[in-house]
């Protein structure tokens, strides 16, 4: 191998050819996602053209703000973030996603703001000791939470997740034992990889989820059909408090620290 191909030269080759971009096209700001709707979504408010290779993206330069759908699972989510890490012009990257709702009191539709997740993934454990938890930038955080109020007039909620790479353990009644001993509040395939790789490579991050099913209670696990529900009646407002978010970030610079080497957590 080349002693020229080091880490940082690999990881932007490697987010070059997954999102189908080339480096300059990032902007400032990154919206990750697992859902090619929401990157349609993006290119129908901004007129960024969509580019695809693994994981599709959208690039608007008047906002410096790009999208990518990395798609599900603990090691894209490991992958997208440890390659935006060698970027060292992105001042705030922000997941929009989806989860499960455990708490009895949550309602499908409702926005979340994770506080910390339970690493019960196989990826975080190669950035962070595993006794480390998995914790957003609390400004991005702050941010999150009030451009909600602001917007919606409601106090978001907020807690522990749990990140999990069982995909199939709303069948499993030890897991779900597990999951109501430890009072989690939310349960998802990613955060706690984002937020663990995210702070190993100092990279600013938080998000904001989306309650898309509750599968703990009677008929609550997501279907095909509810899917395509939870998309057609949430989605929408779920990546606009997206993008104000960011548009916060960008008004809020000189309150909020973007600085990469001086960023809170």
């Amino acid at each position: 191998m080349s002693q020229s191909y080091r880490p940082d030269t690999h990881a932007r080759d490697t987010l070059e050819r997954y999102t189908g971009s080339s480096i300059s096209d990032f902007g400032r700001y990154v919206l990750l996602v697992n859902f090619p709707r929401y990157v349609n979504r993006f290119s129908e408010i901004t007129g960024a053209p969509i580019q695809s290779g693994y994981w599709s993206s959208a690039h608007d330069r008047e906002s410096s703000t790009s999208i990518i759908n990395f798609g599900v699972g603990s090691p894209s989510a490991g992958i997208v973030t440890h390659c935006l890490s060698f970027l060292d012009h992105i001042e705030c990257v922000l997941m929009l996603g989806m989860c499960g709702g455990i708490d009895d009191q949550l309602q499908v539709g409702e926005l979340l703001i994770p506080t910390a997740s339970v690493r019960d993934e196989g990826t975080s454990k190669h950035y962070i000791p595993q006794d480390v938890p998995a914790q957003p930038t609390f400004w991005i955080n702050r941010l999150c939470e009030e451009v909600i109020i602001r917007e919606t007039g409601e106090d978001p909620r907020s807690g522990i997740m749990l990140t999990t790479d069982y995909r199939m353990w709303e069948f499993d009644a030890e897991f779900i034992d597990y999951i109501l001993k430890h009072r989690i509040l939310a349960i998802d395939m990613e955060i706690a990889t984002l937020f663990s790789v995210a702070y190993a490579m100092n990279l600013p991050i938080g998000a904001i989820m989306l309650i898309s099913d509750l599968p703990l209670k009677k008929g609550g696990i997501k279907s095909k059909e509810r899917a395509k529900e939870v998309f057609d009646n949430h989605a929408e407002r779920h990546i606009t408090m997206g993008l104000k978010t960011l548009k916060a970030v960008k008004q809020g610079s000189e309150k909020y620290k973007t600085d990469r080497s001086k960023c809170e957590w």
